[in-house]
Order: C-alpha cells, then sequence, then structure tokens
C-alpha cells in the first residue's frame, strides 16, 4: 500500500491524527506535492484546529493553485469553519463571505462540491433565493460529474442529498445519501461530514432530521465490567457464565453499531469486552492507570495464570495503549478514577470527530454499597452525568469474588500527598530580545499584568510560581484551567506592546496538562508545591507550542471532553516531540467558542431517542 493510500484510510476512518502527520512526513520527500498539502490542511479544518490550518494554507501557497478546485475551496472552507464559530451577531454575515468565495470558485471550475457549499452557506446568511438556485445548479453538476473512484462517488451523491435537502425534498435526500454510503462504506469521516451539514441545513429550514440517525458512522464506546474469575471455587464464573457474557457483549456490539472502544483491561469482564470486540473488528485503545507491566501484576495475574495471556493477546492487537502514569508501585484509587476519566474522554472525542454520540458498554450487577469511589459502579454514574447513552449488560458477580483490583500497599511516601492536578505553563516567546533598560517594564507591563489577571479569576490557582519569563499555575481540575488559559490569552492579546517600548513580536505561549502529582515542601522555597513526571510534561509541552495559541495534552483534552463545557473545545494538533527523551505525544489546541454559535450547539449531534437498557 502506497503512502496516498495509506494517508486516505486513516483520513475515511476518521484518524485524522495519523492522516496529519502521513502527510507532513511524506511531504519532507516531495515538499511540493498538492494533494498532500490539501489533505494536510484537510485534516486540521475538520479536526477544528484552524489557526494551524490557515497557517498551513498561506505556507503551502495554496490559494495560488489555480488549476486545482480542491485547494481553491480551501480558503472557502476555512471561512465556513470560522462563520461556525463566530457570535450569533456576526454569523450571517460571515456565512455569506464564505458562500460569496465557494461561488467564485464555482463560476471558475463549475464543480458540484463548491456549488453545493456555496448553496448552503447562502441559505445559513438568510438568502435561500440563491440558494436554491445554487442547489439546482449544483445538483445538475453532479449529475454530470463522471463518477471517479469511491470517494469521489460518494461526494457526488452527498452533492445530490445537500441539494434535495435545500430545495425541500428530504425523501430524495434521504435516497441520494444512501446511495452515497452504499458507494464509499468505509469512509466514515466523510459521512461524519456530511450528516453535520445536513442537519444544519434541516435546522436552519426547520424540518426533521430524524432520518439521520439511522445513518451515522460506528459509534465509539467505552467499556467497563466486574472482575472475576473462572472455572471453579470461590468466586470464579463458570465457562457457561462467559459464553452468556461474550454473545451479549456481540448482541450489544452489533446492535448499536459500536465501533472503536475504549477501556482498561483488568481481569474478567474487561478482557473478555476487549476479546469480543476486536473479534468483530473494532480498533481498541487501552487506557491504563499504571505502566502495562504494573498493571498485569496488580489486577490481572491474581486472577489466574489463563487471564495474563488473554490480556497479552489483546495488548498485541490493541491500536493503541495509554499509561496515564508512570508510577511503578501502586494502583491506587486516585489513579484509577483518573484512568476511567480518560478512557470516557476519549471515546467522547472521537465521537464528536464522527458526528455522532458515544455509548458505555457495561457488564455490571448493578449494586453499589453506598458512594462508589472507583471501578464500574462509579465509571457508571460518571458517565450517567453526561447524558450520554448506556447498555448495561447485568452481569451478577459470584459470592467471594472481589470488587476491585488488588491493591499491594504503598510504600510510605512520608510528608508527600498525591493529588490530581490541572498544570499550566506559560511563557513569552521573543522576551529575550527585551533591551535590559526595558525589563521592569516587561516584569511589570507583561507578567505583572498575567498574574493579576490569574489573582482575579473566580478559581485562582491552588500554586502559582515564576522563573524568568516563565509562569506556572496548577489547579483543581481542568475546566479551571482551561478557563484560566483562555483568560491569560485574552489578557496578553490586550496589552500594547509598542506603547511600553516592548518589542512587538513578543507572543505568549501556553501548555496545558493533566495528571497525578506528589505535592511536598519544597526544601528551597519551604512551601507545598507540586512535583513528579507529570509536572515535567506540561513544561515540555510549553515549548513545542505556538505562539499566542494553548496545546494540550491529550490527557488534558479528554478530561475536558468529559466536562463539556459549551464554551470550550480542543481541537486535534498532531502527534509532536516534546522532549528527545520522551515518546512523541499527541497534542491538541485549547479554543473559546462564542455561545451560541453553531459549533457551540453541535453537542446534539445524534436524534436518537436513547435511554440506559
Amino acid at each position: 500500500m502506497g503512502q496516498r493510500d495509506r494517508i486516505a484510510k486513516r483520513f475515511k476512518r476518521g484518524d485524522l491524527a495519523r492522516s496529519y502527520d502521513l502527510c507532513l512526513e511524506a511531504l519532507q520527500e516531495d515538499p511540493h506535492d498538492l494533494w498532500l498539502q490539501d489533505r494536510a490542511v484537510l485534516c486540521l479544518i475538520r479536526s477544528g484546529a484552524l489557526e494551524r490550518a490557515e497557517a498551513d494554507y498561506r505556507r503551502f501557497r495554496l490559494s495560488e493553485a489555480r488549476h486545482n478546485e480542491d485547494c481553491l475551496a480551501l480558503g472557502a472552507r476555512l471561512l465556513k469553519a470560522i462563520a461556525f464559530e463566530a457570535e450569533v451577531a456576526g454569523f450571517a454575515a460571515k456565512a455569506r463571505e464564505s458562500a460569496e468565495k465557494y461561488a467564485h470558485v464555482f463560476d471558475q471550475t463549475g464543480g458540484h462540491y463548491p456549488g453545493i457549499n456555496a448553496a448552503t452557506m447562502y441559505c445559513l446568511s438568510g438568502d435561500m433565493a440563491r440558494a436554491t438556485d445554487l442547489a439546482r445548479q449544483a445538483l445538475a453538476a453532479s449529475r454530470q460529474a463522471r463518477a471517479g473512484d469511491p470517494e469521489a462517488a460518494y461526494y457526488r451523491r452527498a452533492t445530490e442529498a445537500e441539494a434535495y435537502l435545500l430545495l425541500g425534498e428530504p425523501g430524495a435526500a434521504n435516497l441520494a445519501l444512501r446511495a452515497a454510503i452504499a458507494s464509499d462504506r468505509e469512509n466514515f469521516i466523510a459521512h461524519a461530514t456530511t450528516l453535520r451539514q445536513l442537519r444544519i441545513v434541516a435546522a436552519a429550514l426547520g424540518v426533521s432530521d430524524s432520518w439521520l440517525a439511522s445513518l451515522e458512522p460506528p459509534r465509539p464506546a467505552h467499556f467497563a465490567g466486574h472482575i472475576f474469575r473462572t472455572g471453579t471455587g470461590k468466586g470464579a464464573v463458570s465457562r457457561r457464565r462467559e459464553t452468556e457474557l461474550r454473545k451479549a457483549v456481540a448482541d450489544v456490539l452489533q446492535r448499536e453499531n459500536i465501533g472503536s472502544v475504549y477501556g482498561a483491561m483488568a481481569a474478567g469482564a474487561d478482557i473478555v469486552i476487549a476479546e469480543v470486540a476486536l473479534g468483530a473488528g473494532c480498533p481498541l485503545t487501552v487506557v491504563l492507570p499504571v505502566p502495562v507491566a504494573v498493571f498485569m501484576e496488580t489486577s490481572v495475574r491474581p486472577f489466574g495464570a489463563a487471564w495474563v495471556r488473554r490480556y497479552e493477546a489483546c495488548l498485541e492487537r490493541a491500536t493503541d495503549i495509554v499509561e496515564v502514569t508512570t508510577d511503578r508501585q501502586i494502583v491506587s484509587e486516585l489513579n484509577l478514577n483518573h484512568a476511567s476519566a480518560v478512557a470516557m474522554g476519549l471515546a467522547k472525542i472521537r465521537a464528536d470527530v464522527l458526528a455522532t454520540r458515544p455509548v458505555q458498554l457495561l457488564a455490571y450487577d448493578g449494586r453499589t454499597t453506598g458512594a462508589a469511589r472507583f471501578g464500574t459502579a462509579r465509571d457508571a454514574e460518571m458517565w450517567r452525568q453526561t447524558g450520554s447513552p448506556q447498555c448495561v449488560i447485568p452481569f451478577d458477580r459470584p459470592d467471594g469474588t472481589v470488587t476491585c483490583s488488588q491493591q499491594p500497599q504503598p510504600v510510605a511516601r512520608s510528608e508527600f500527598e498525591p493529588a490530581m492536578r490541572a498544570m499550566l505553563f506559560l511563557d513569552v516567546r521573543g522576551s529575550s530580545a527585551v533591551p535590559d533598560d526595558r525589563i521592569p517594564c516587561f516584569v511589570r507591563e507583561v507578567l505583572g499584568r498575567l498574574a493579576g489577571t490569574c489573582d482575579q479569576l473566580e478559581s485562582p490557582p491552588l500554586y502559582a510560581d515564576s522563573w524568568g519569563d516563565g509562569l506556572f499555575f496548577a489547579f483543581d481540575d481542568v475546566d479551571q484551567a482551561a478557563r484560566a488559559a483562555v483568560t491569560l490569552r485574552r489578557e496578553f492579546s490586550g496589552i500594547d506592546l509598542e506603547a511600553a517600548g516592548l518589542p512587538p513580536s513578543l507572543g505568549l505561549r501556553i501548555a496545558g496538562h493533566c495528571g497525578p502529582v506528589h505535592e511536598g515542601v519544597d526544601p528551597v522555597q519551604q512551601r507545598r508545591v507540586p512535583f513528579g513526571g507529570q509536572v515535567a510534561i506540561a513544561s515540555r509541552i510549553e515549548r513545542v507550542t505556538v505562539p499566542g495559541s494553548i496545546f494540550v495534552s491529550e490527557i488534558f483534552a479528554a478530561r475536558l471532553a468529559m466536562s463539556k463545557k459549551p464554551e470550550f473545545r480542543c481541537e486535534y494538533v498532531g502527534l509532536t516531540e516534546i522532549d528527545p527523551l520522551l515518546p512523541a505525544m499527541p497534542l491538541y489546541t485549547l479554543r473559546a467558542v462564542a455561545p451560541g454559535s453553531l459549533t457551540a450547539r453541535a453537542d446534539a449531534v445524534s436524534t436518537r431517542s436513547e435511554h440506559p437498557v
């Protein structure tokens, strides 16, 4: 399989992260390849990383590709994405600007893609006469277009679906979309883009979009279940009962149209669910609270050697393995809950990309003793609070089985307390160019204003420190850190650097990460500060952050996805080397979204009427 084929395959399945990385790798060999440049920018736009997309669009000089429709339309597509994030008051004007640019491309090329997008953007701007006229023209253009490869055939029929909907013919739109999906069944990312577009059009026209629910791509799922032994004896589950569980899991995967799955793999139900999912062709992401070997010794091996073999077999076939800490001593309540939240958040992030709703799959007896502190019962309650659907397979644990992983007593860590913290590192790029005589002004007008802004936050940091041109803040949760990061970026952008006699090239870089730390007394400062590898990760991300942006780790993004604050969204940047001694890390940009914008209202992506079963 060639490089382009690998990129296209990952792109179709919604793996925008790796698709973008592969484009950049290929561009090192052929830096002028328009297809690679176009696809790289398209990955960023579909991920929502608009600033990065705009920068790459200019860097590749795609606006100069006069004879390439895809490249010409990218500029209009960027304007469309910006309009979708705009405040309500400014949306119509931005939508019309995008419509006009699409229409200009349509006049040049006659292609159905710019034609139908021009029609939709005119519709959203309130100009229905122009919208219906262009919809008819786009429909005619699509019928004249050659079928081409499966992806080209898909977009031709998807154009027809959108045109029919704009022309008030939802029945014809339904048939056209089904034909489109049939022509390129594995192109989930294209299906998702079309579904979003049609839902937006339906809302603008005031018509039902319920017919779209059955056409959604496979849904991501978080999974969890009870630990158990197999065989005979106290606390064991018979082979027959395990077979019944496997069948029930397979039934749910098929009935709920589940695709990728996310969760841990303790002995028992976790491994059974993972095995069935892998057998059904579902990509598996394993999210562990500690390194693989530590988790095996504490949560797998104590329940039988057979589970170890099955655990290792699943790991070999997993698409990804995420270790949320490097703790080699214990599987603590803190780490267990953190890993569960990250796994759930990753499922939600994936669902956002695919324009569907995630589901939680549980093998669970429904019993709790008081408030569940960790484990399946707590996972069930945490997911329930998000409003997303759950599928519960009733599974009674046998008498004598344990209710959680085996946890050895921790080695004494006197005077240090474990805690979960969301951390921000900030620095001002270009500060070394500040003349010595302007340093007091820099400290007062830049660092001082940022520190003062942080002090005025509704939830100020639990810990703050500074050194040189940098600032470090630690917060209780990611919501507080995200709000602080957005506020600090806004404050910096309001500083008149030239009036203060400072270089106008100064740029603020903000990086965020979330993880367990050890809080203890610093022997130099003589106050409690956070220590640990998670602090180091946060500081390394800051070094690769684009000035003017907020970059956060995937773990930070996943935890924020679980809080689902409508004013924030995290958009994929790329797989980035943050330190030569650490593996490359997926990074996201943190963005503030205008209240009431189309993007902020995009959470209700599915029209399903769903309830726990």
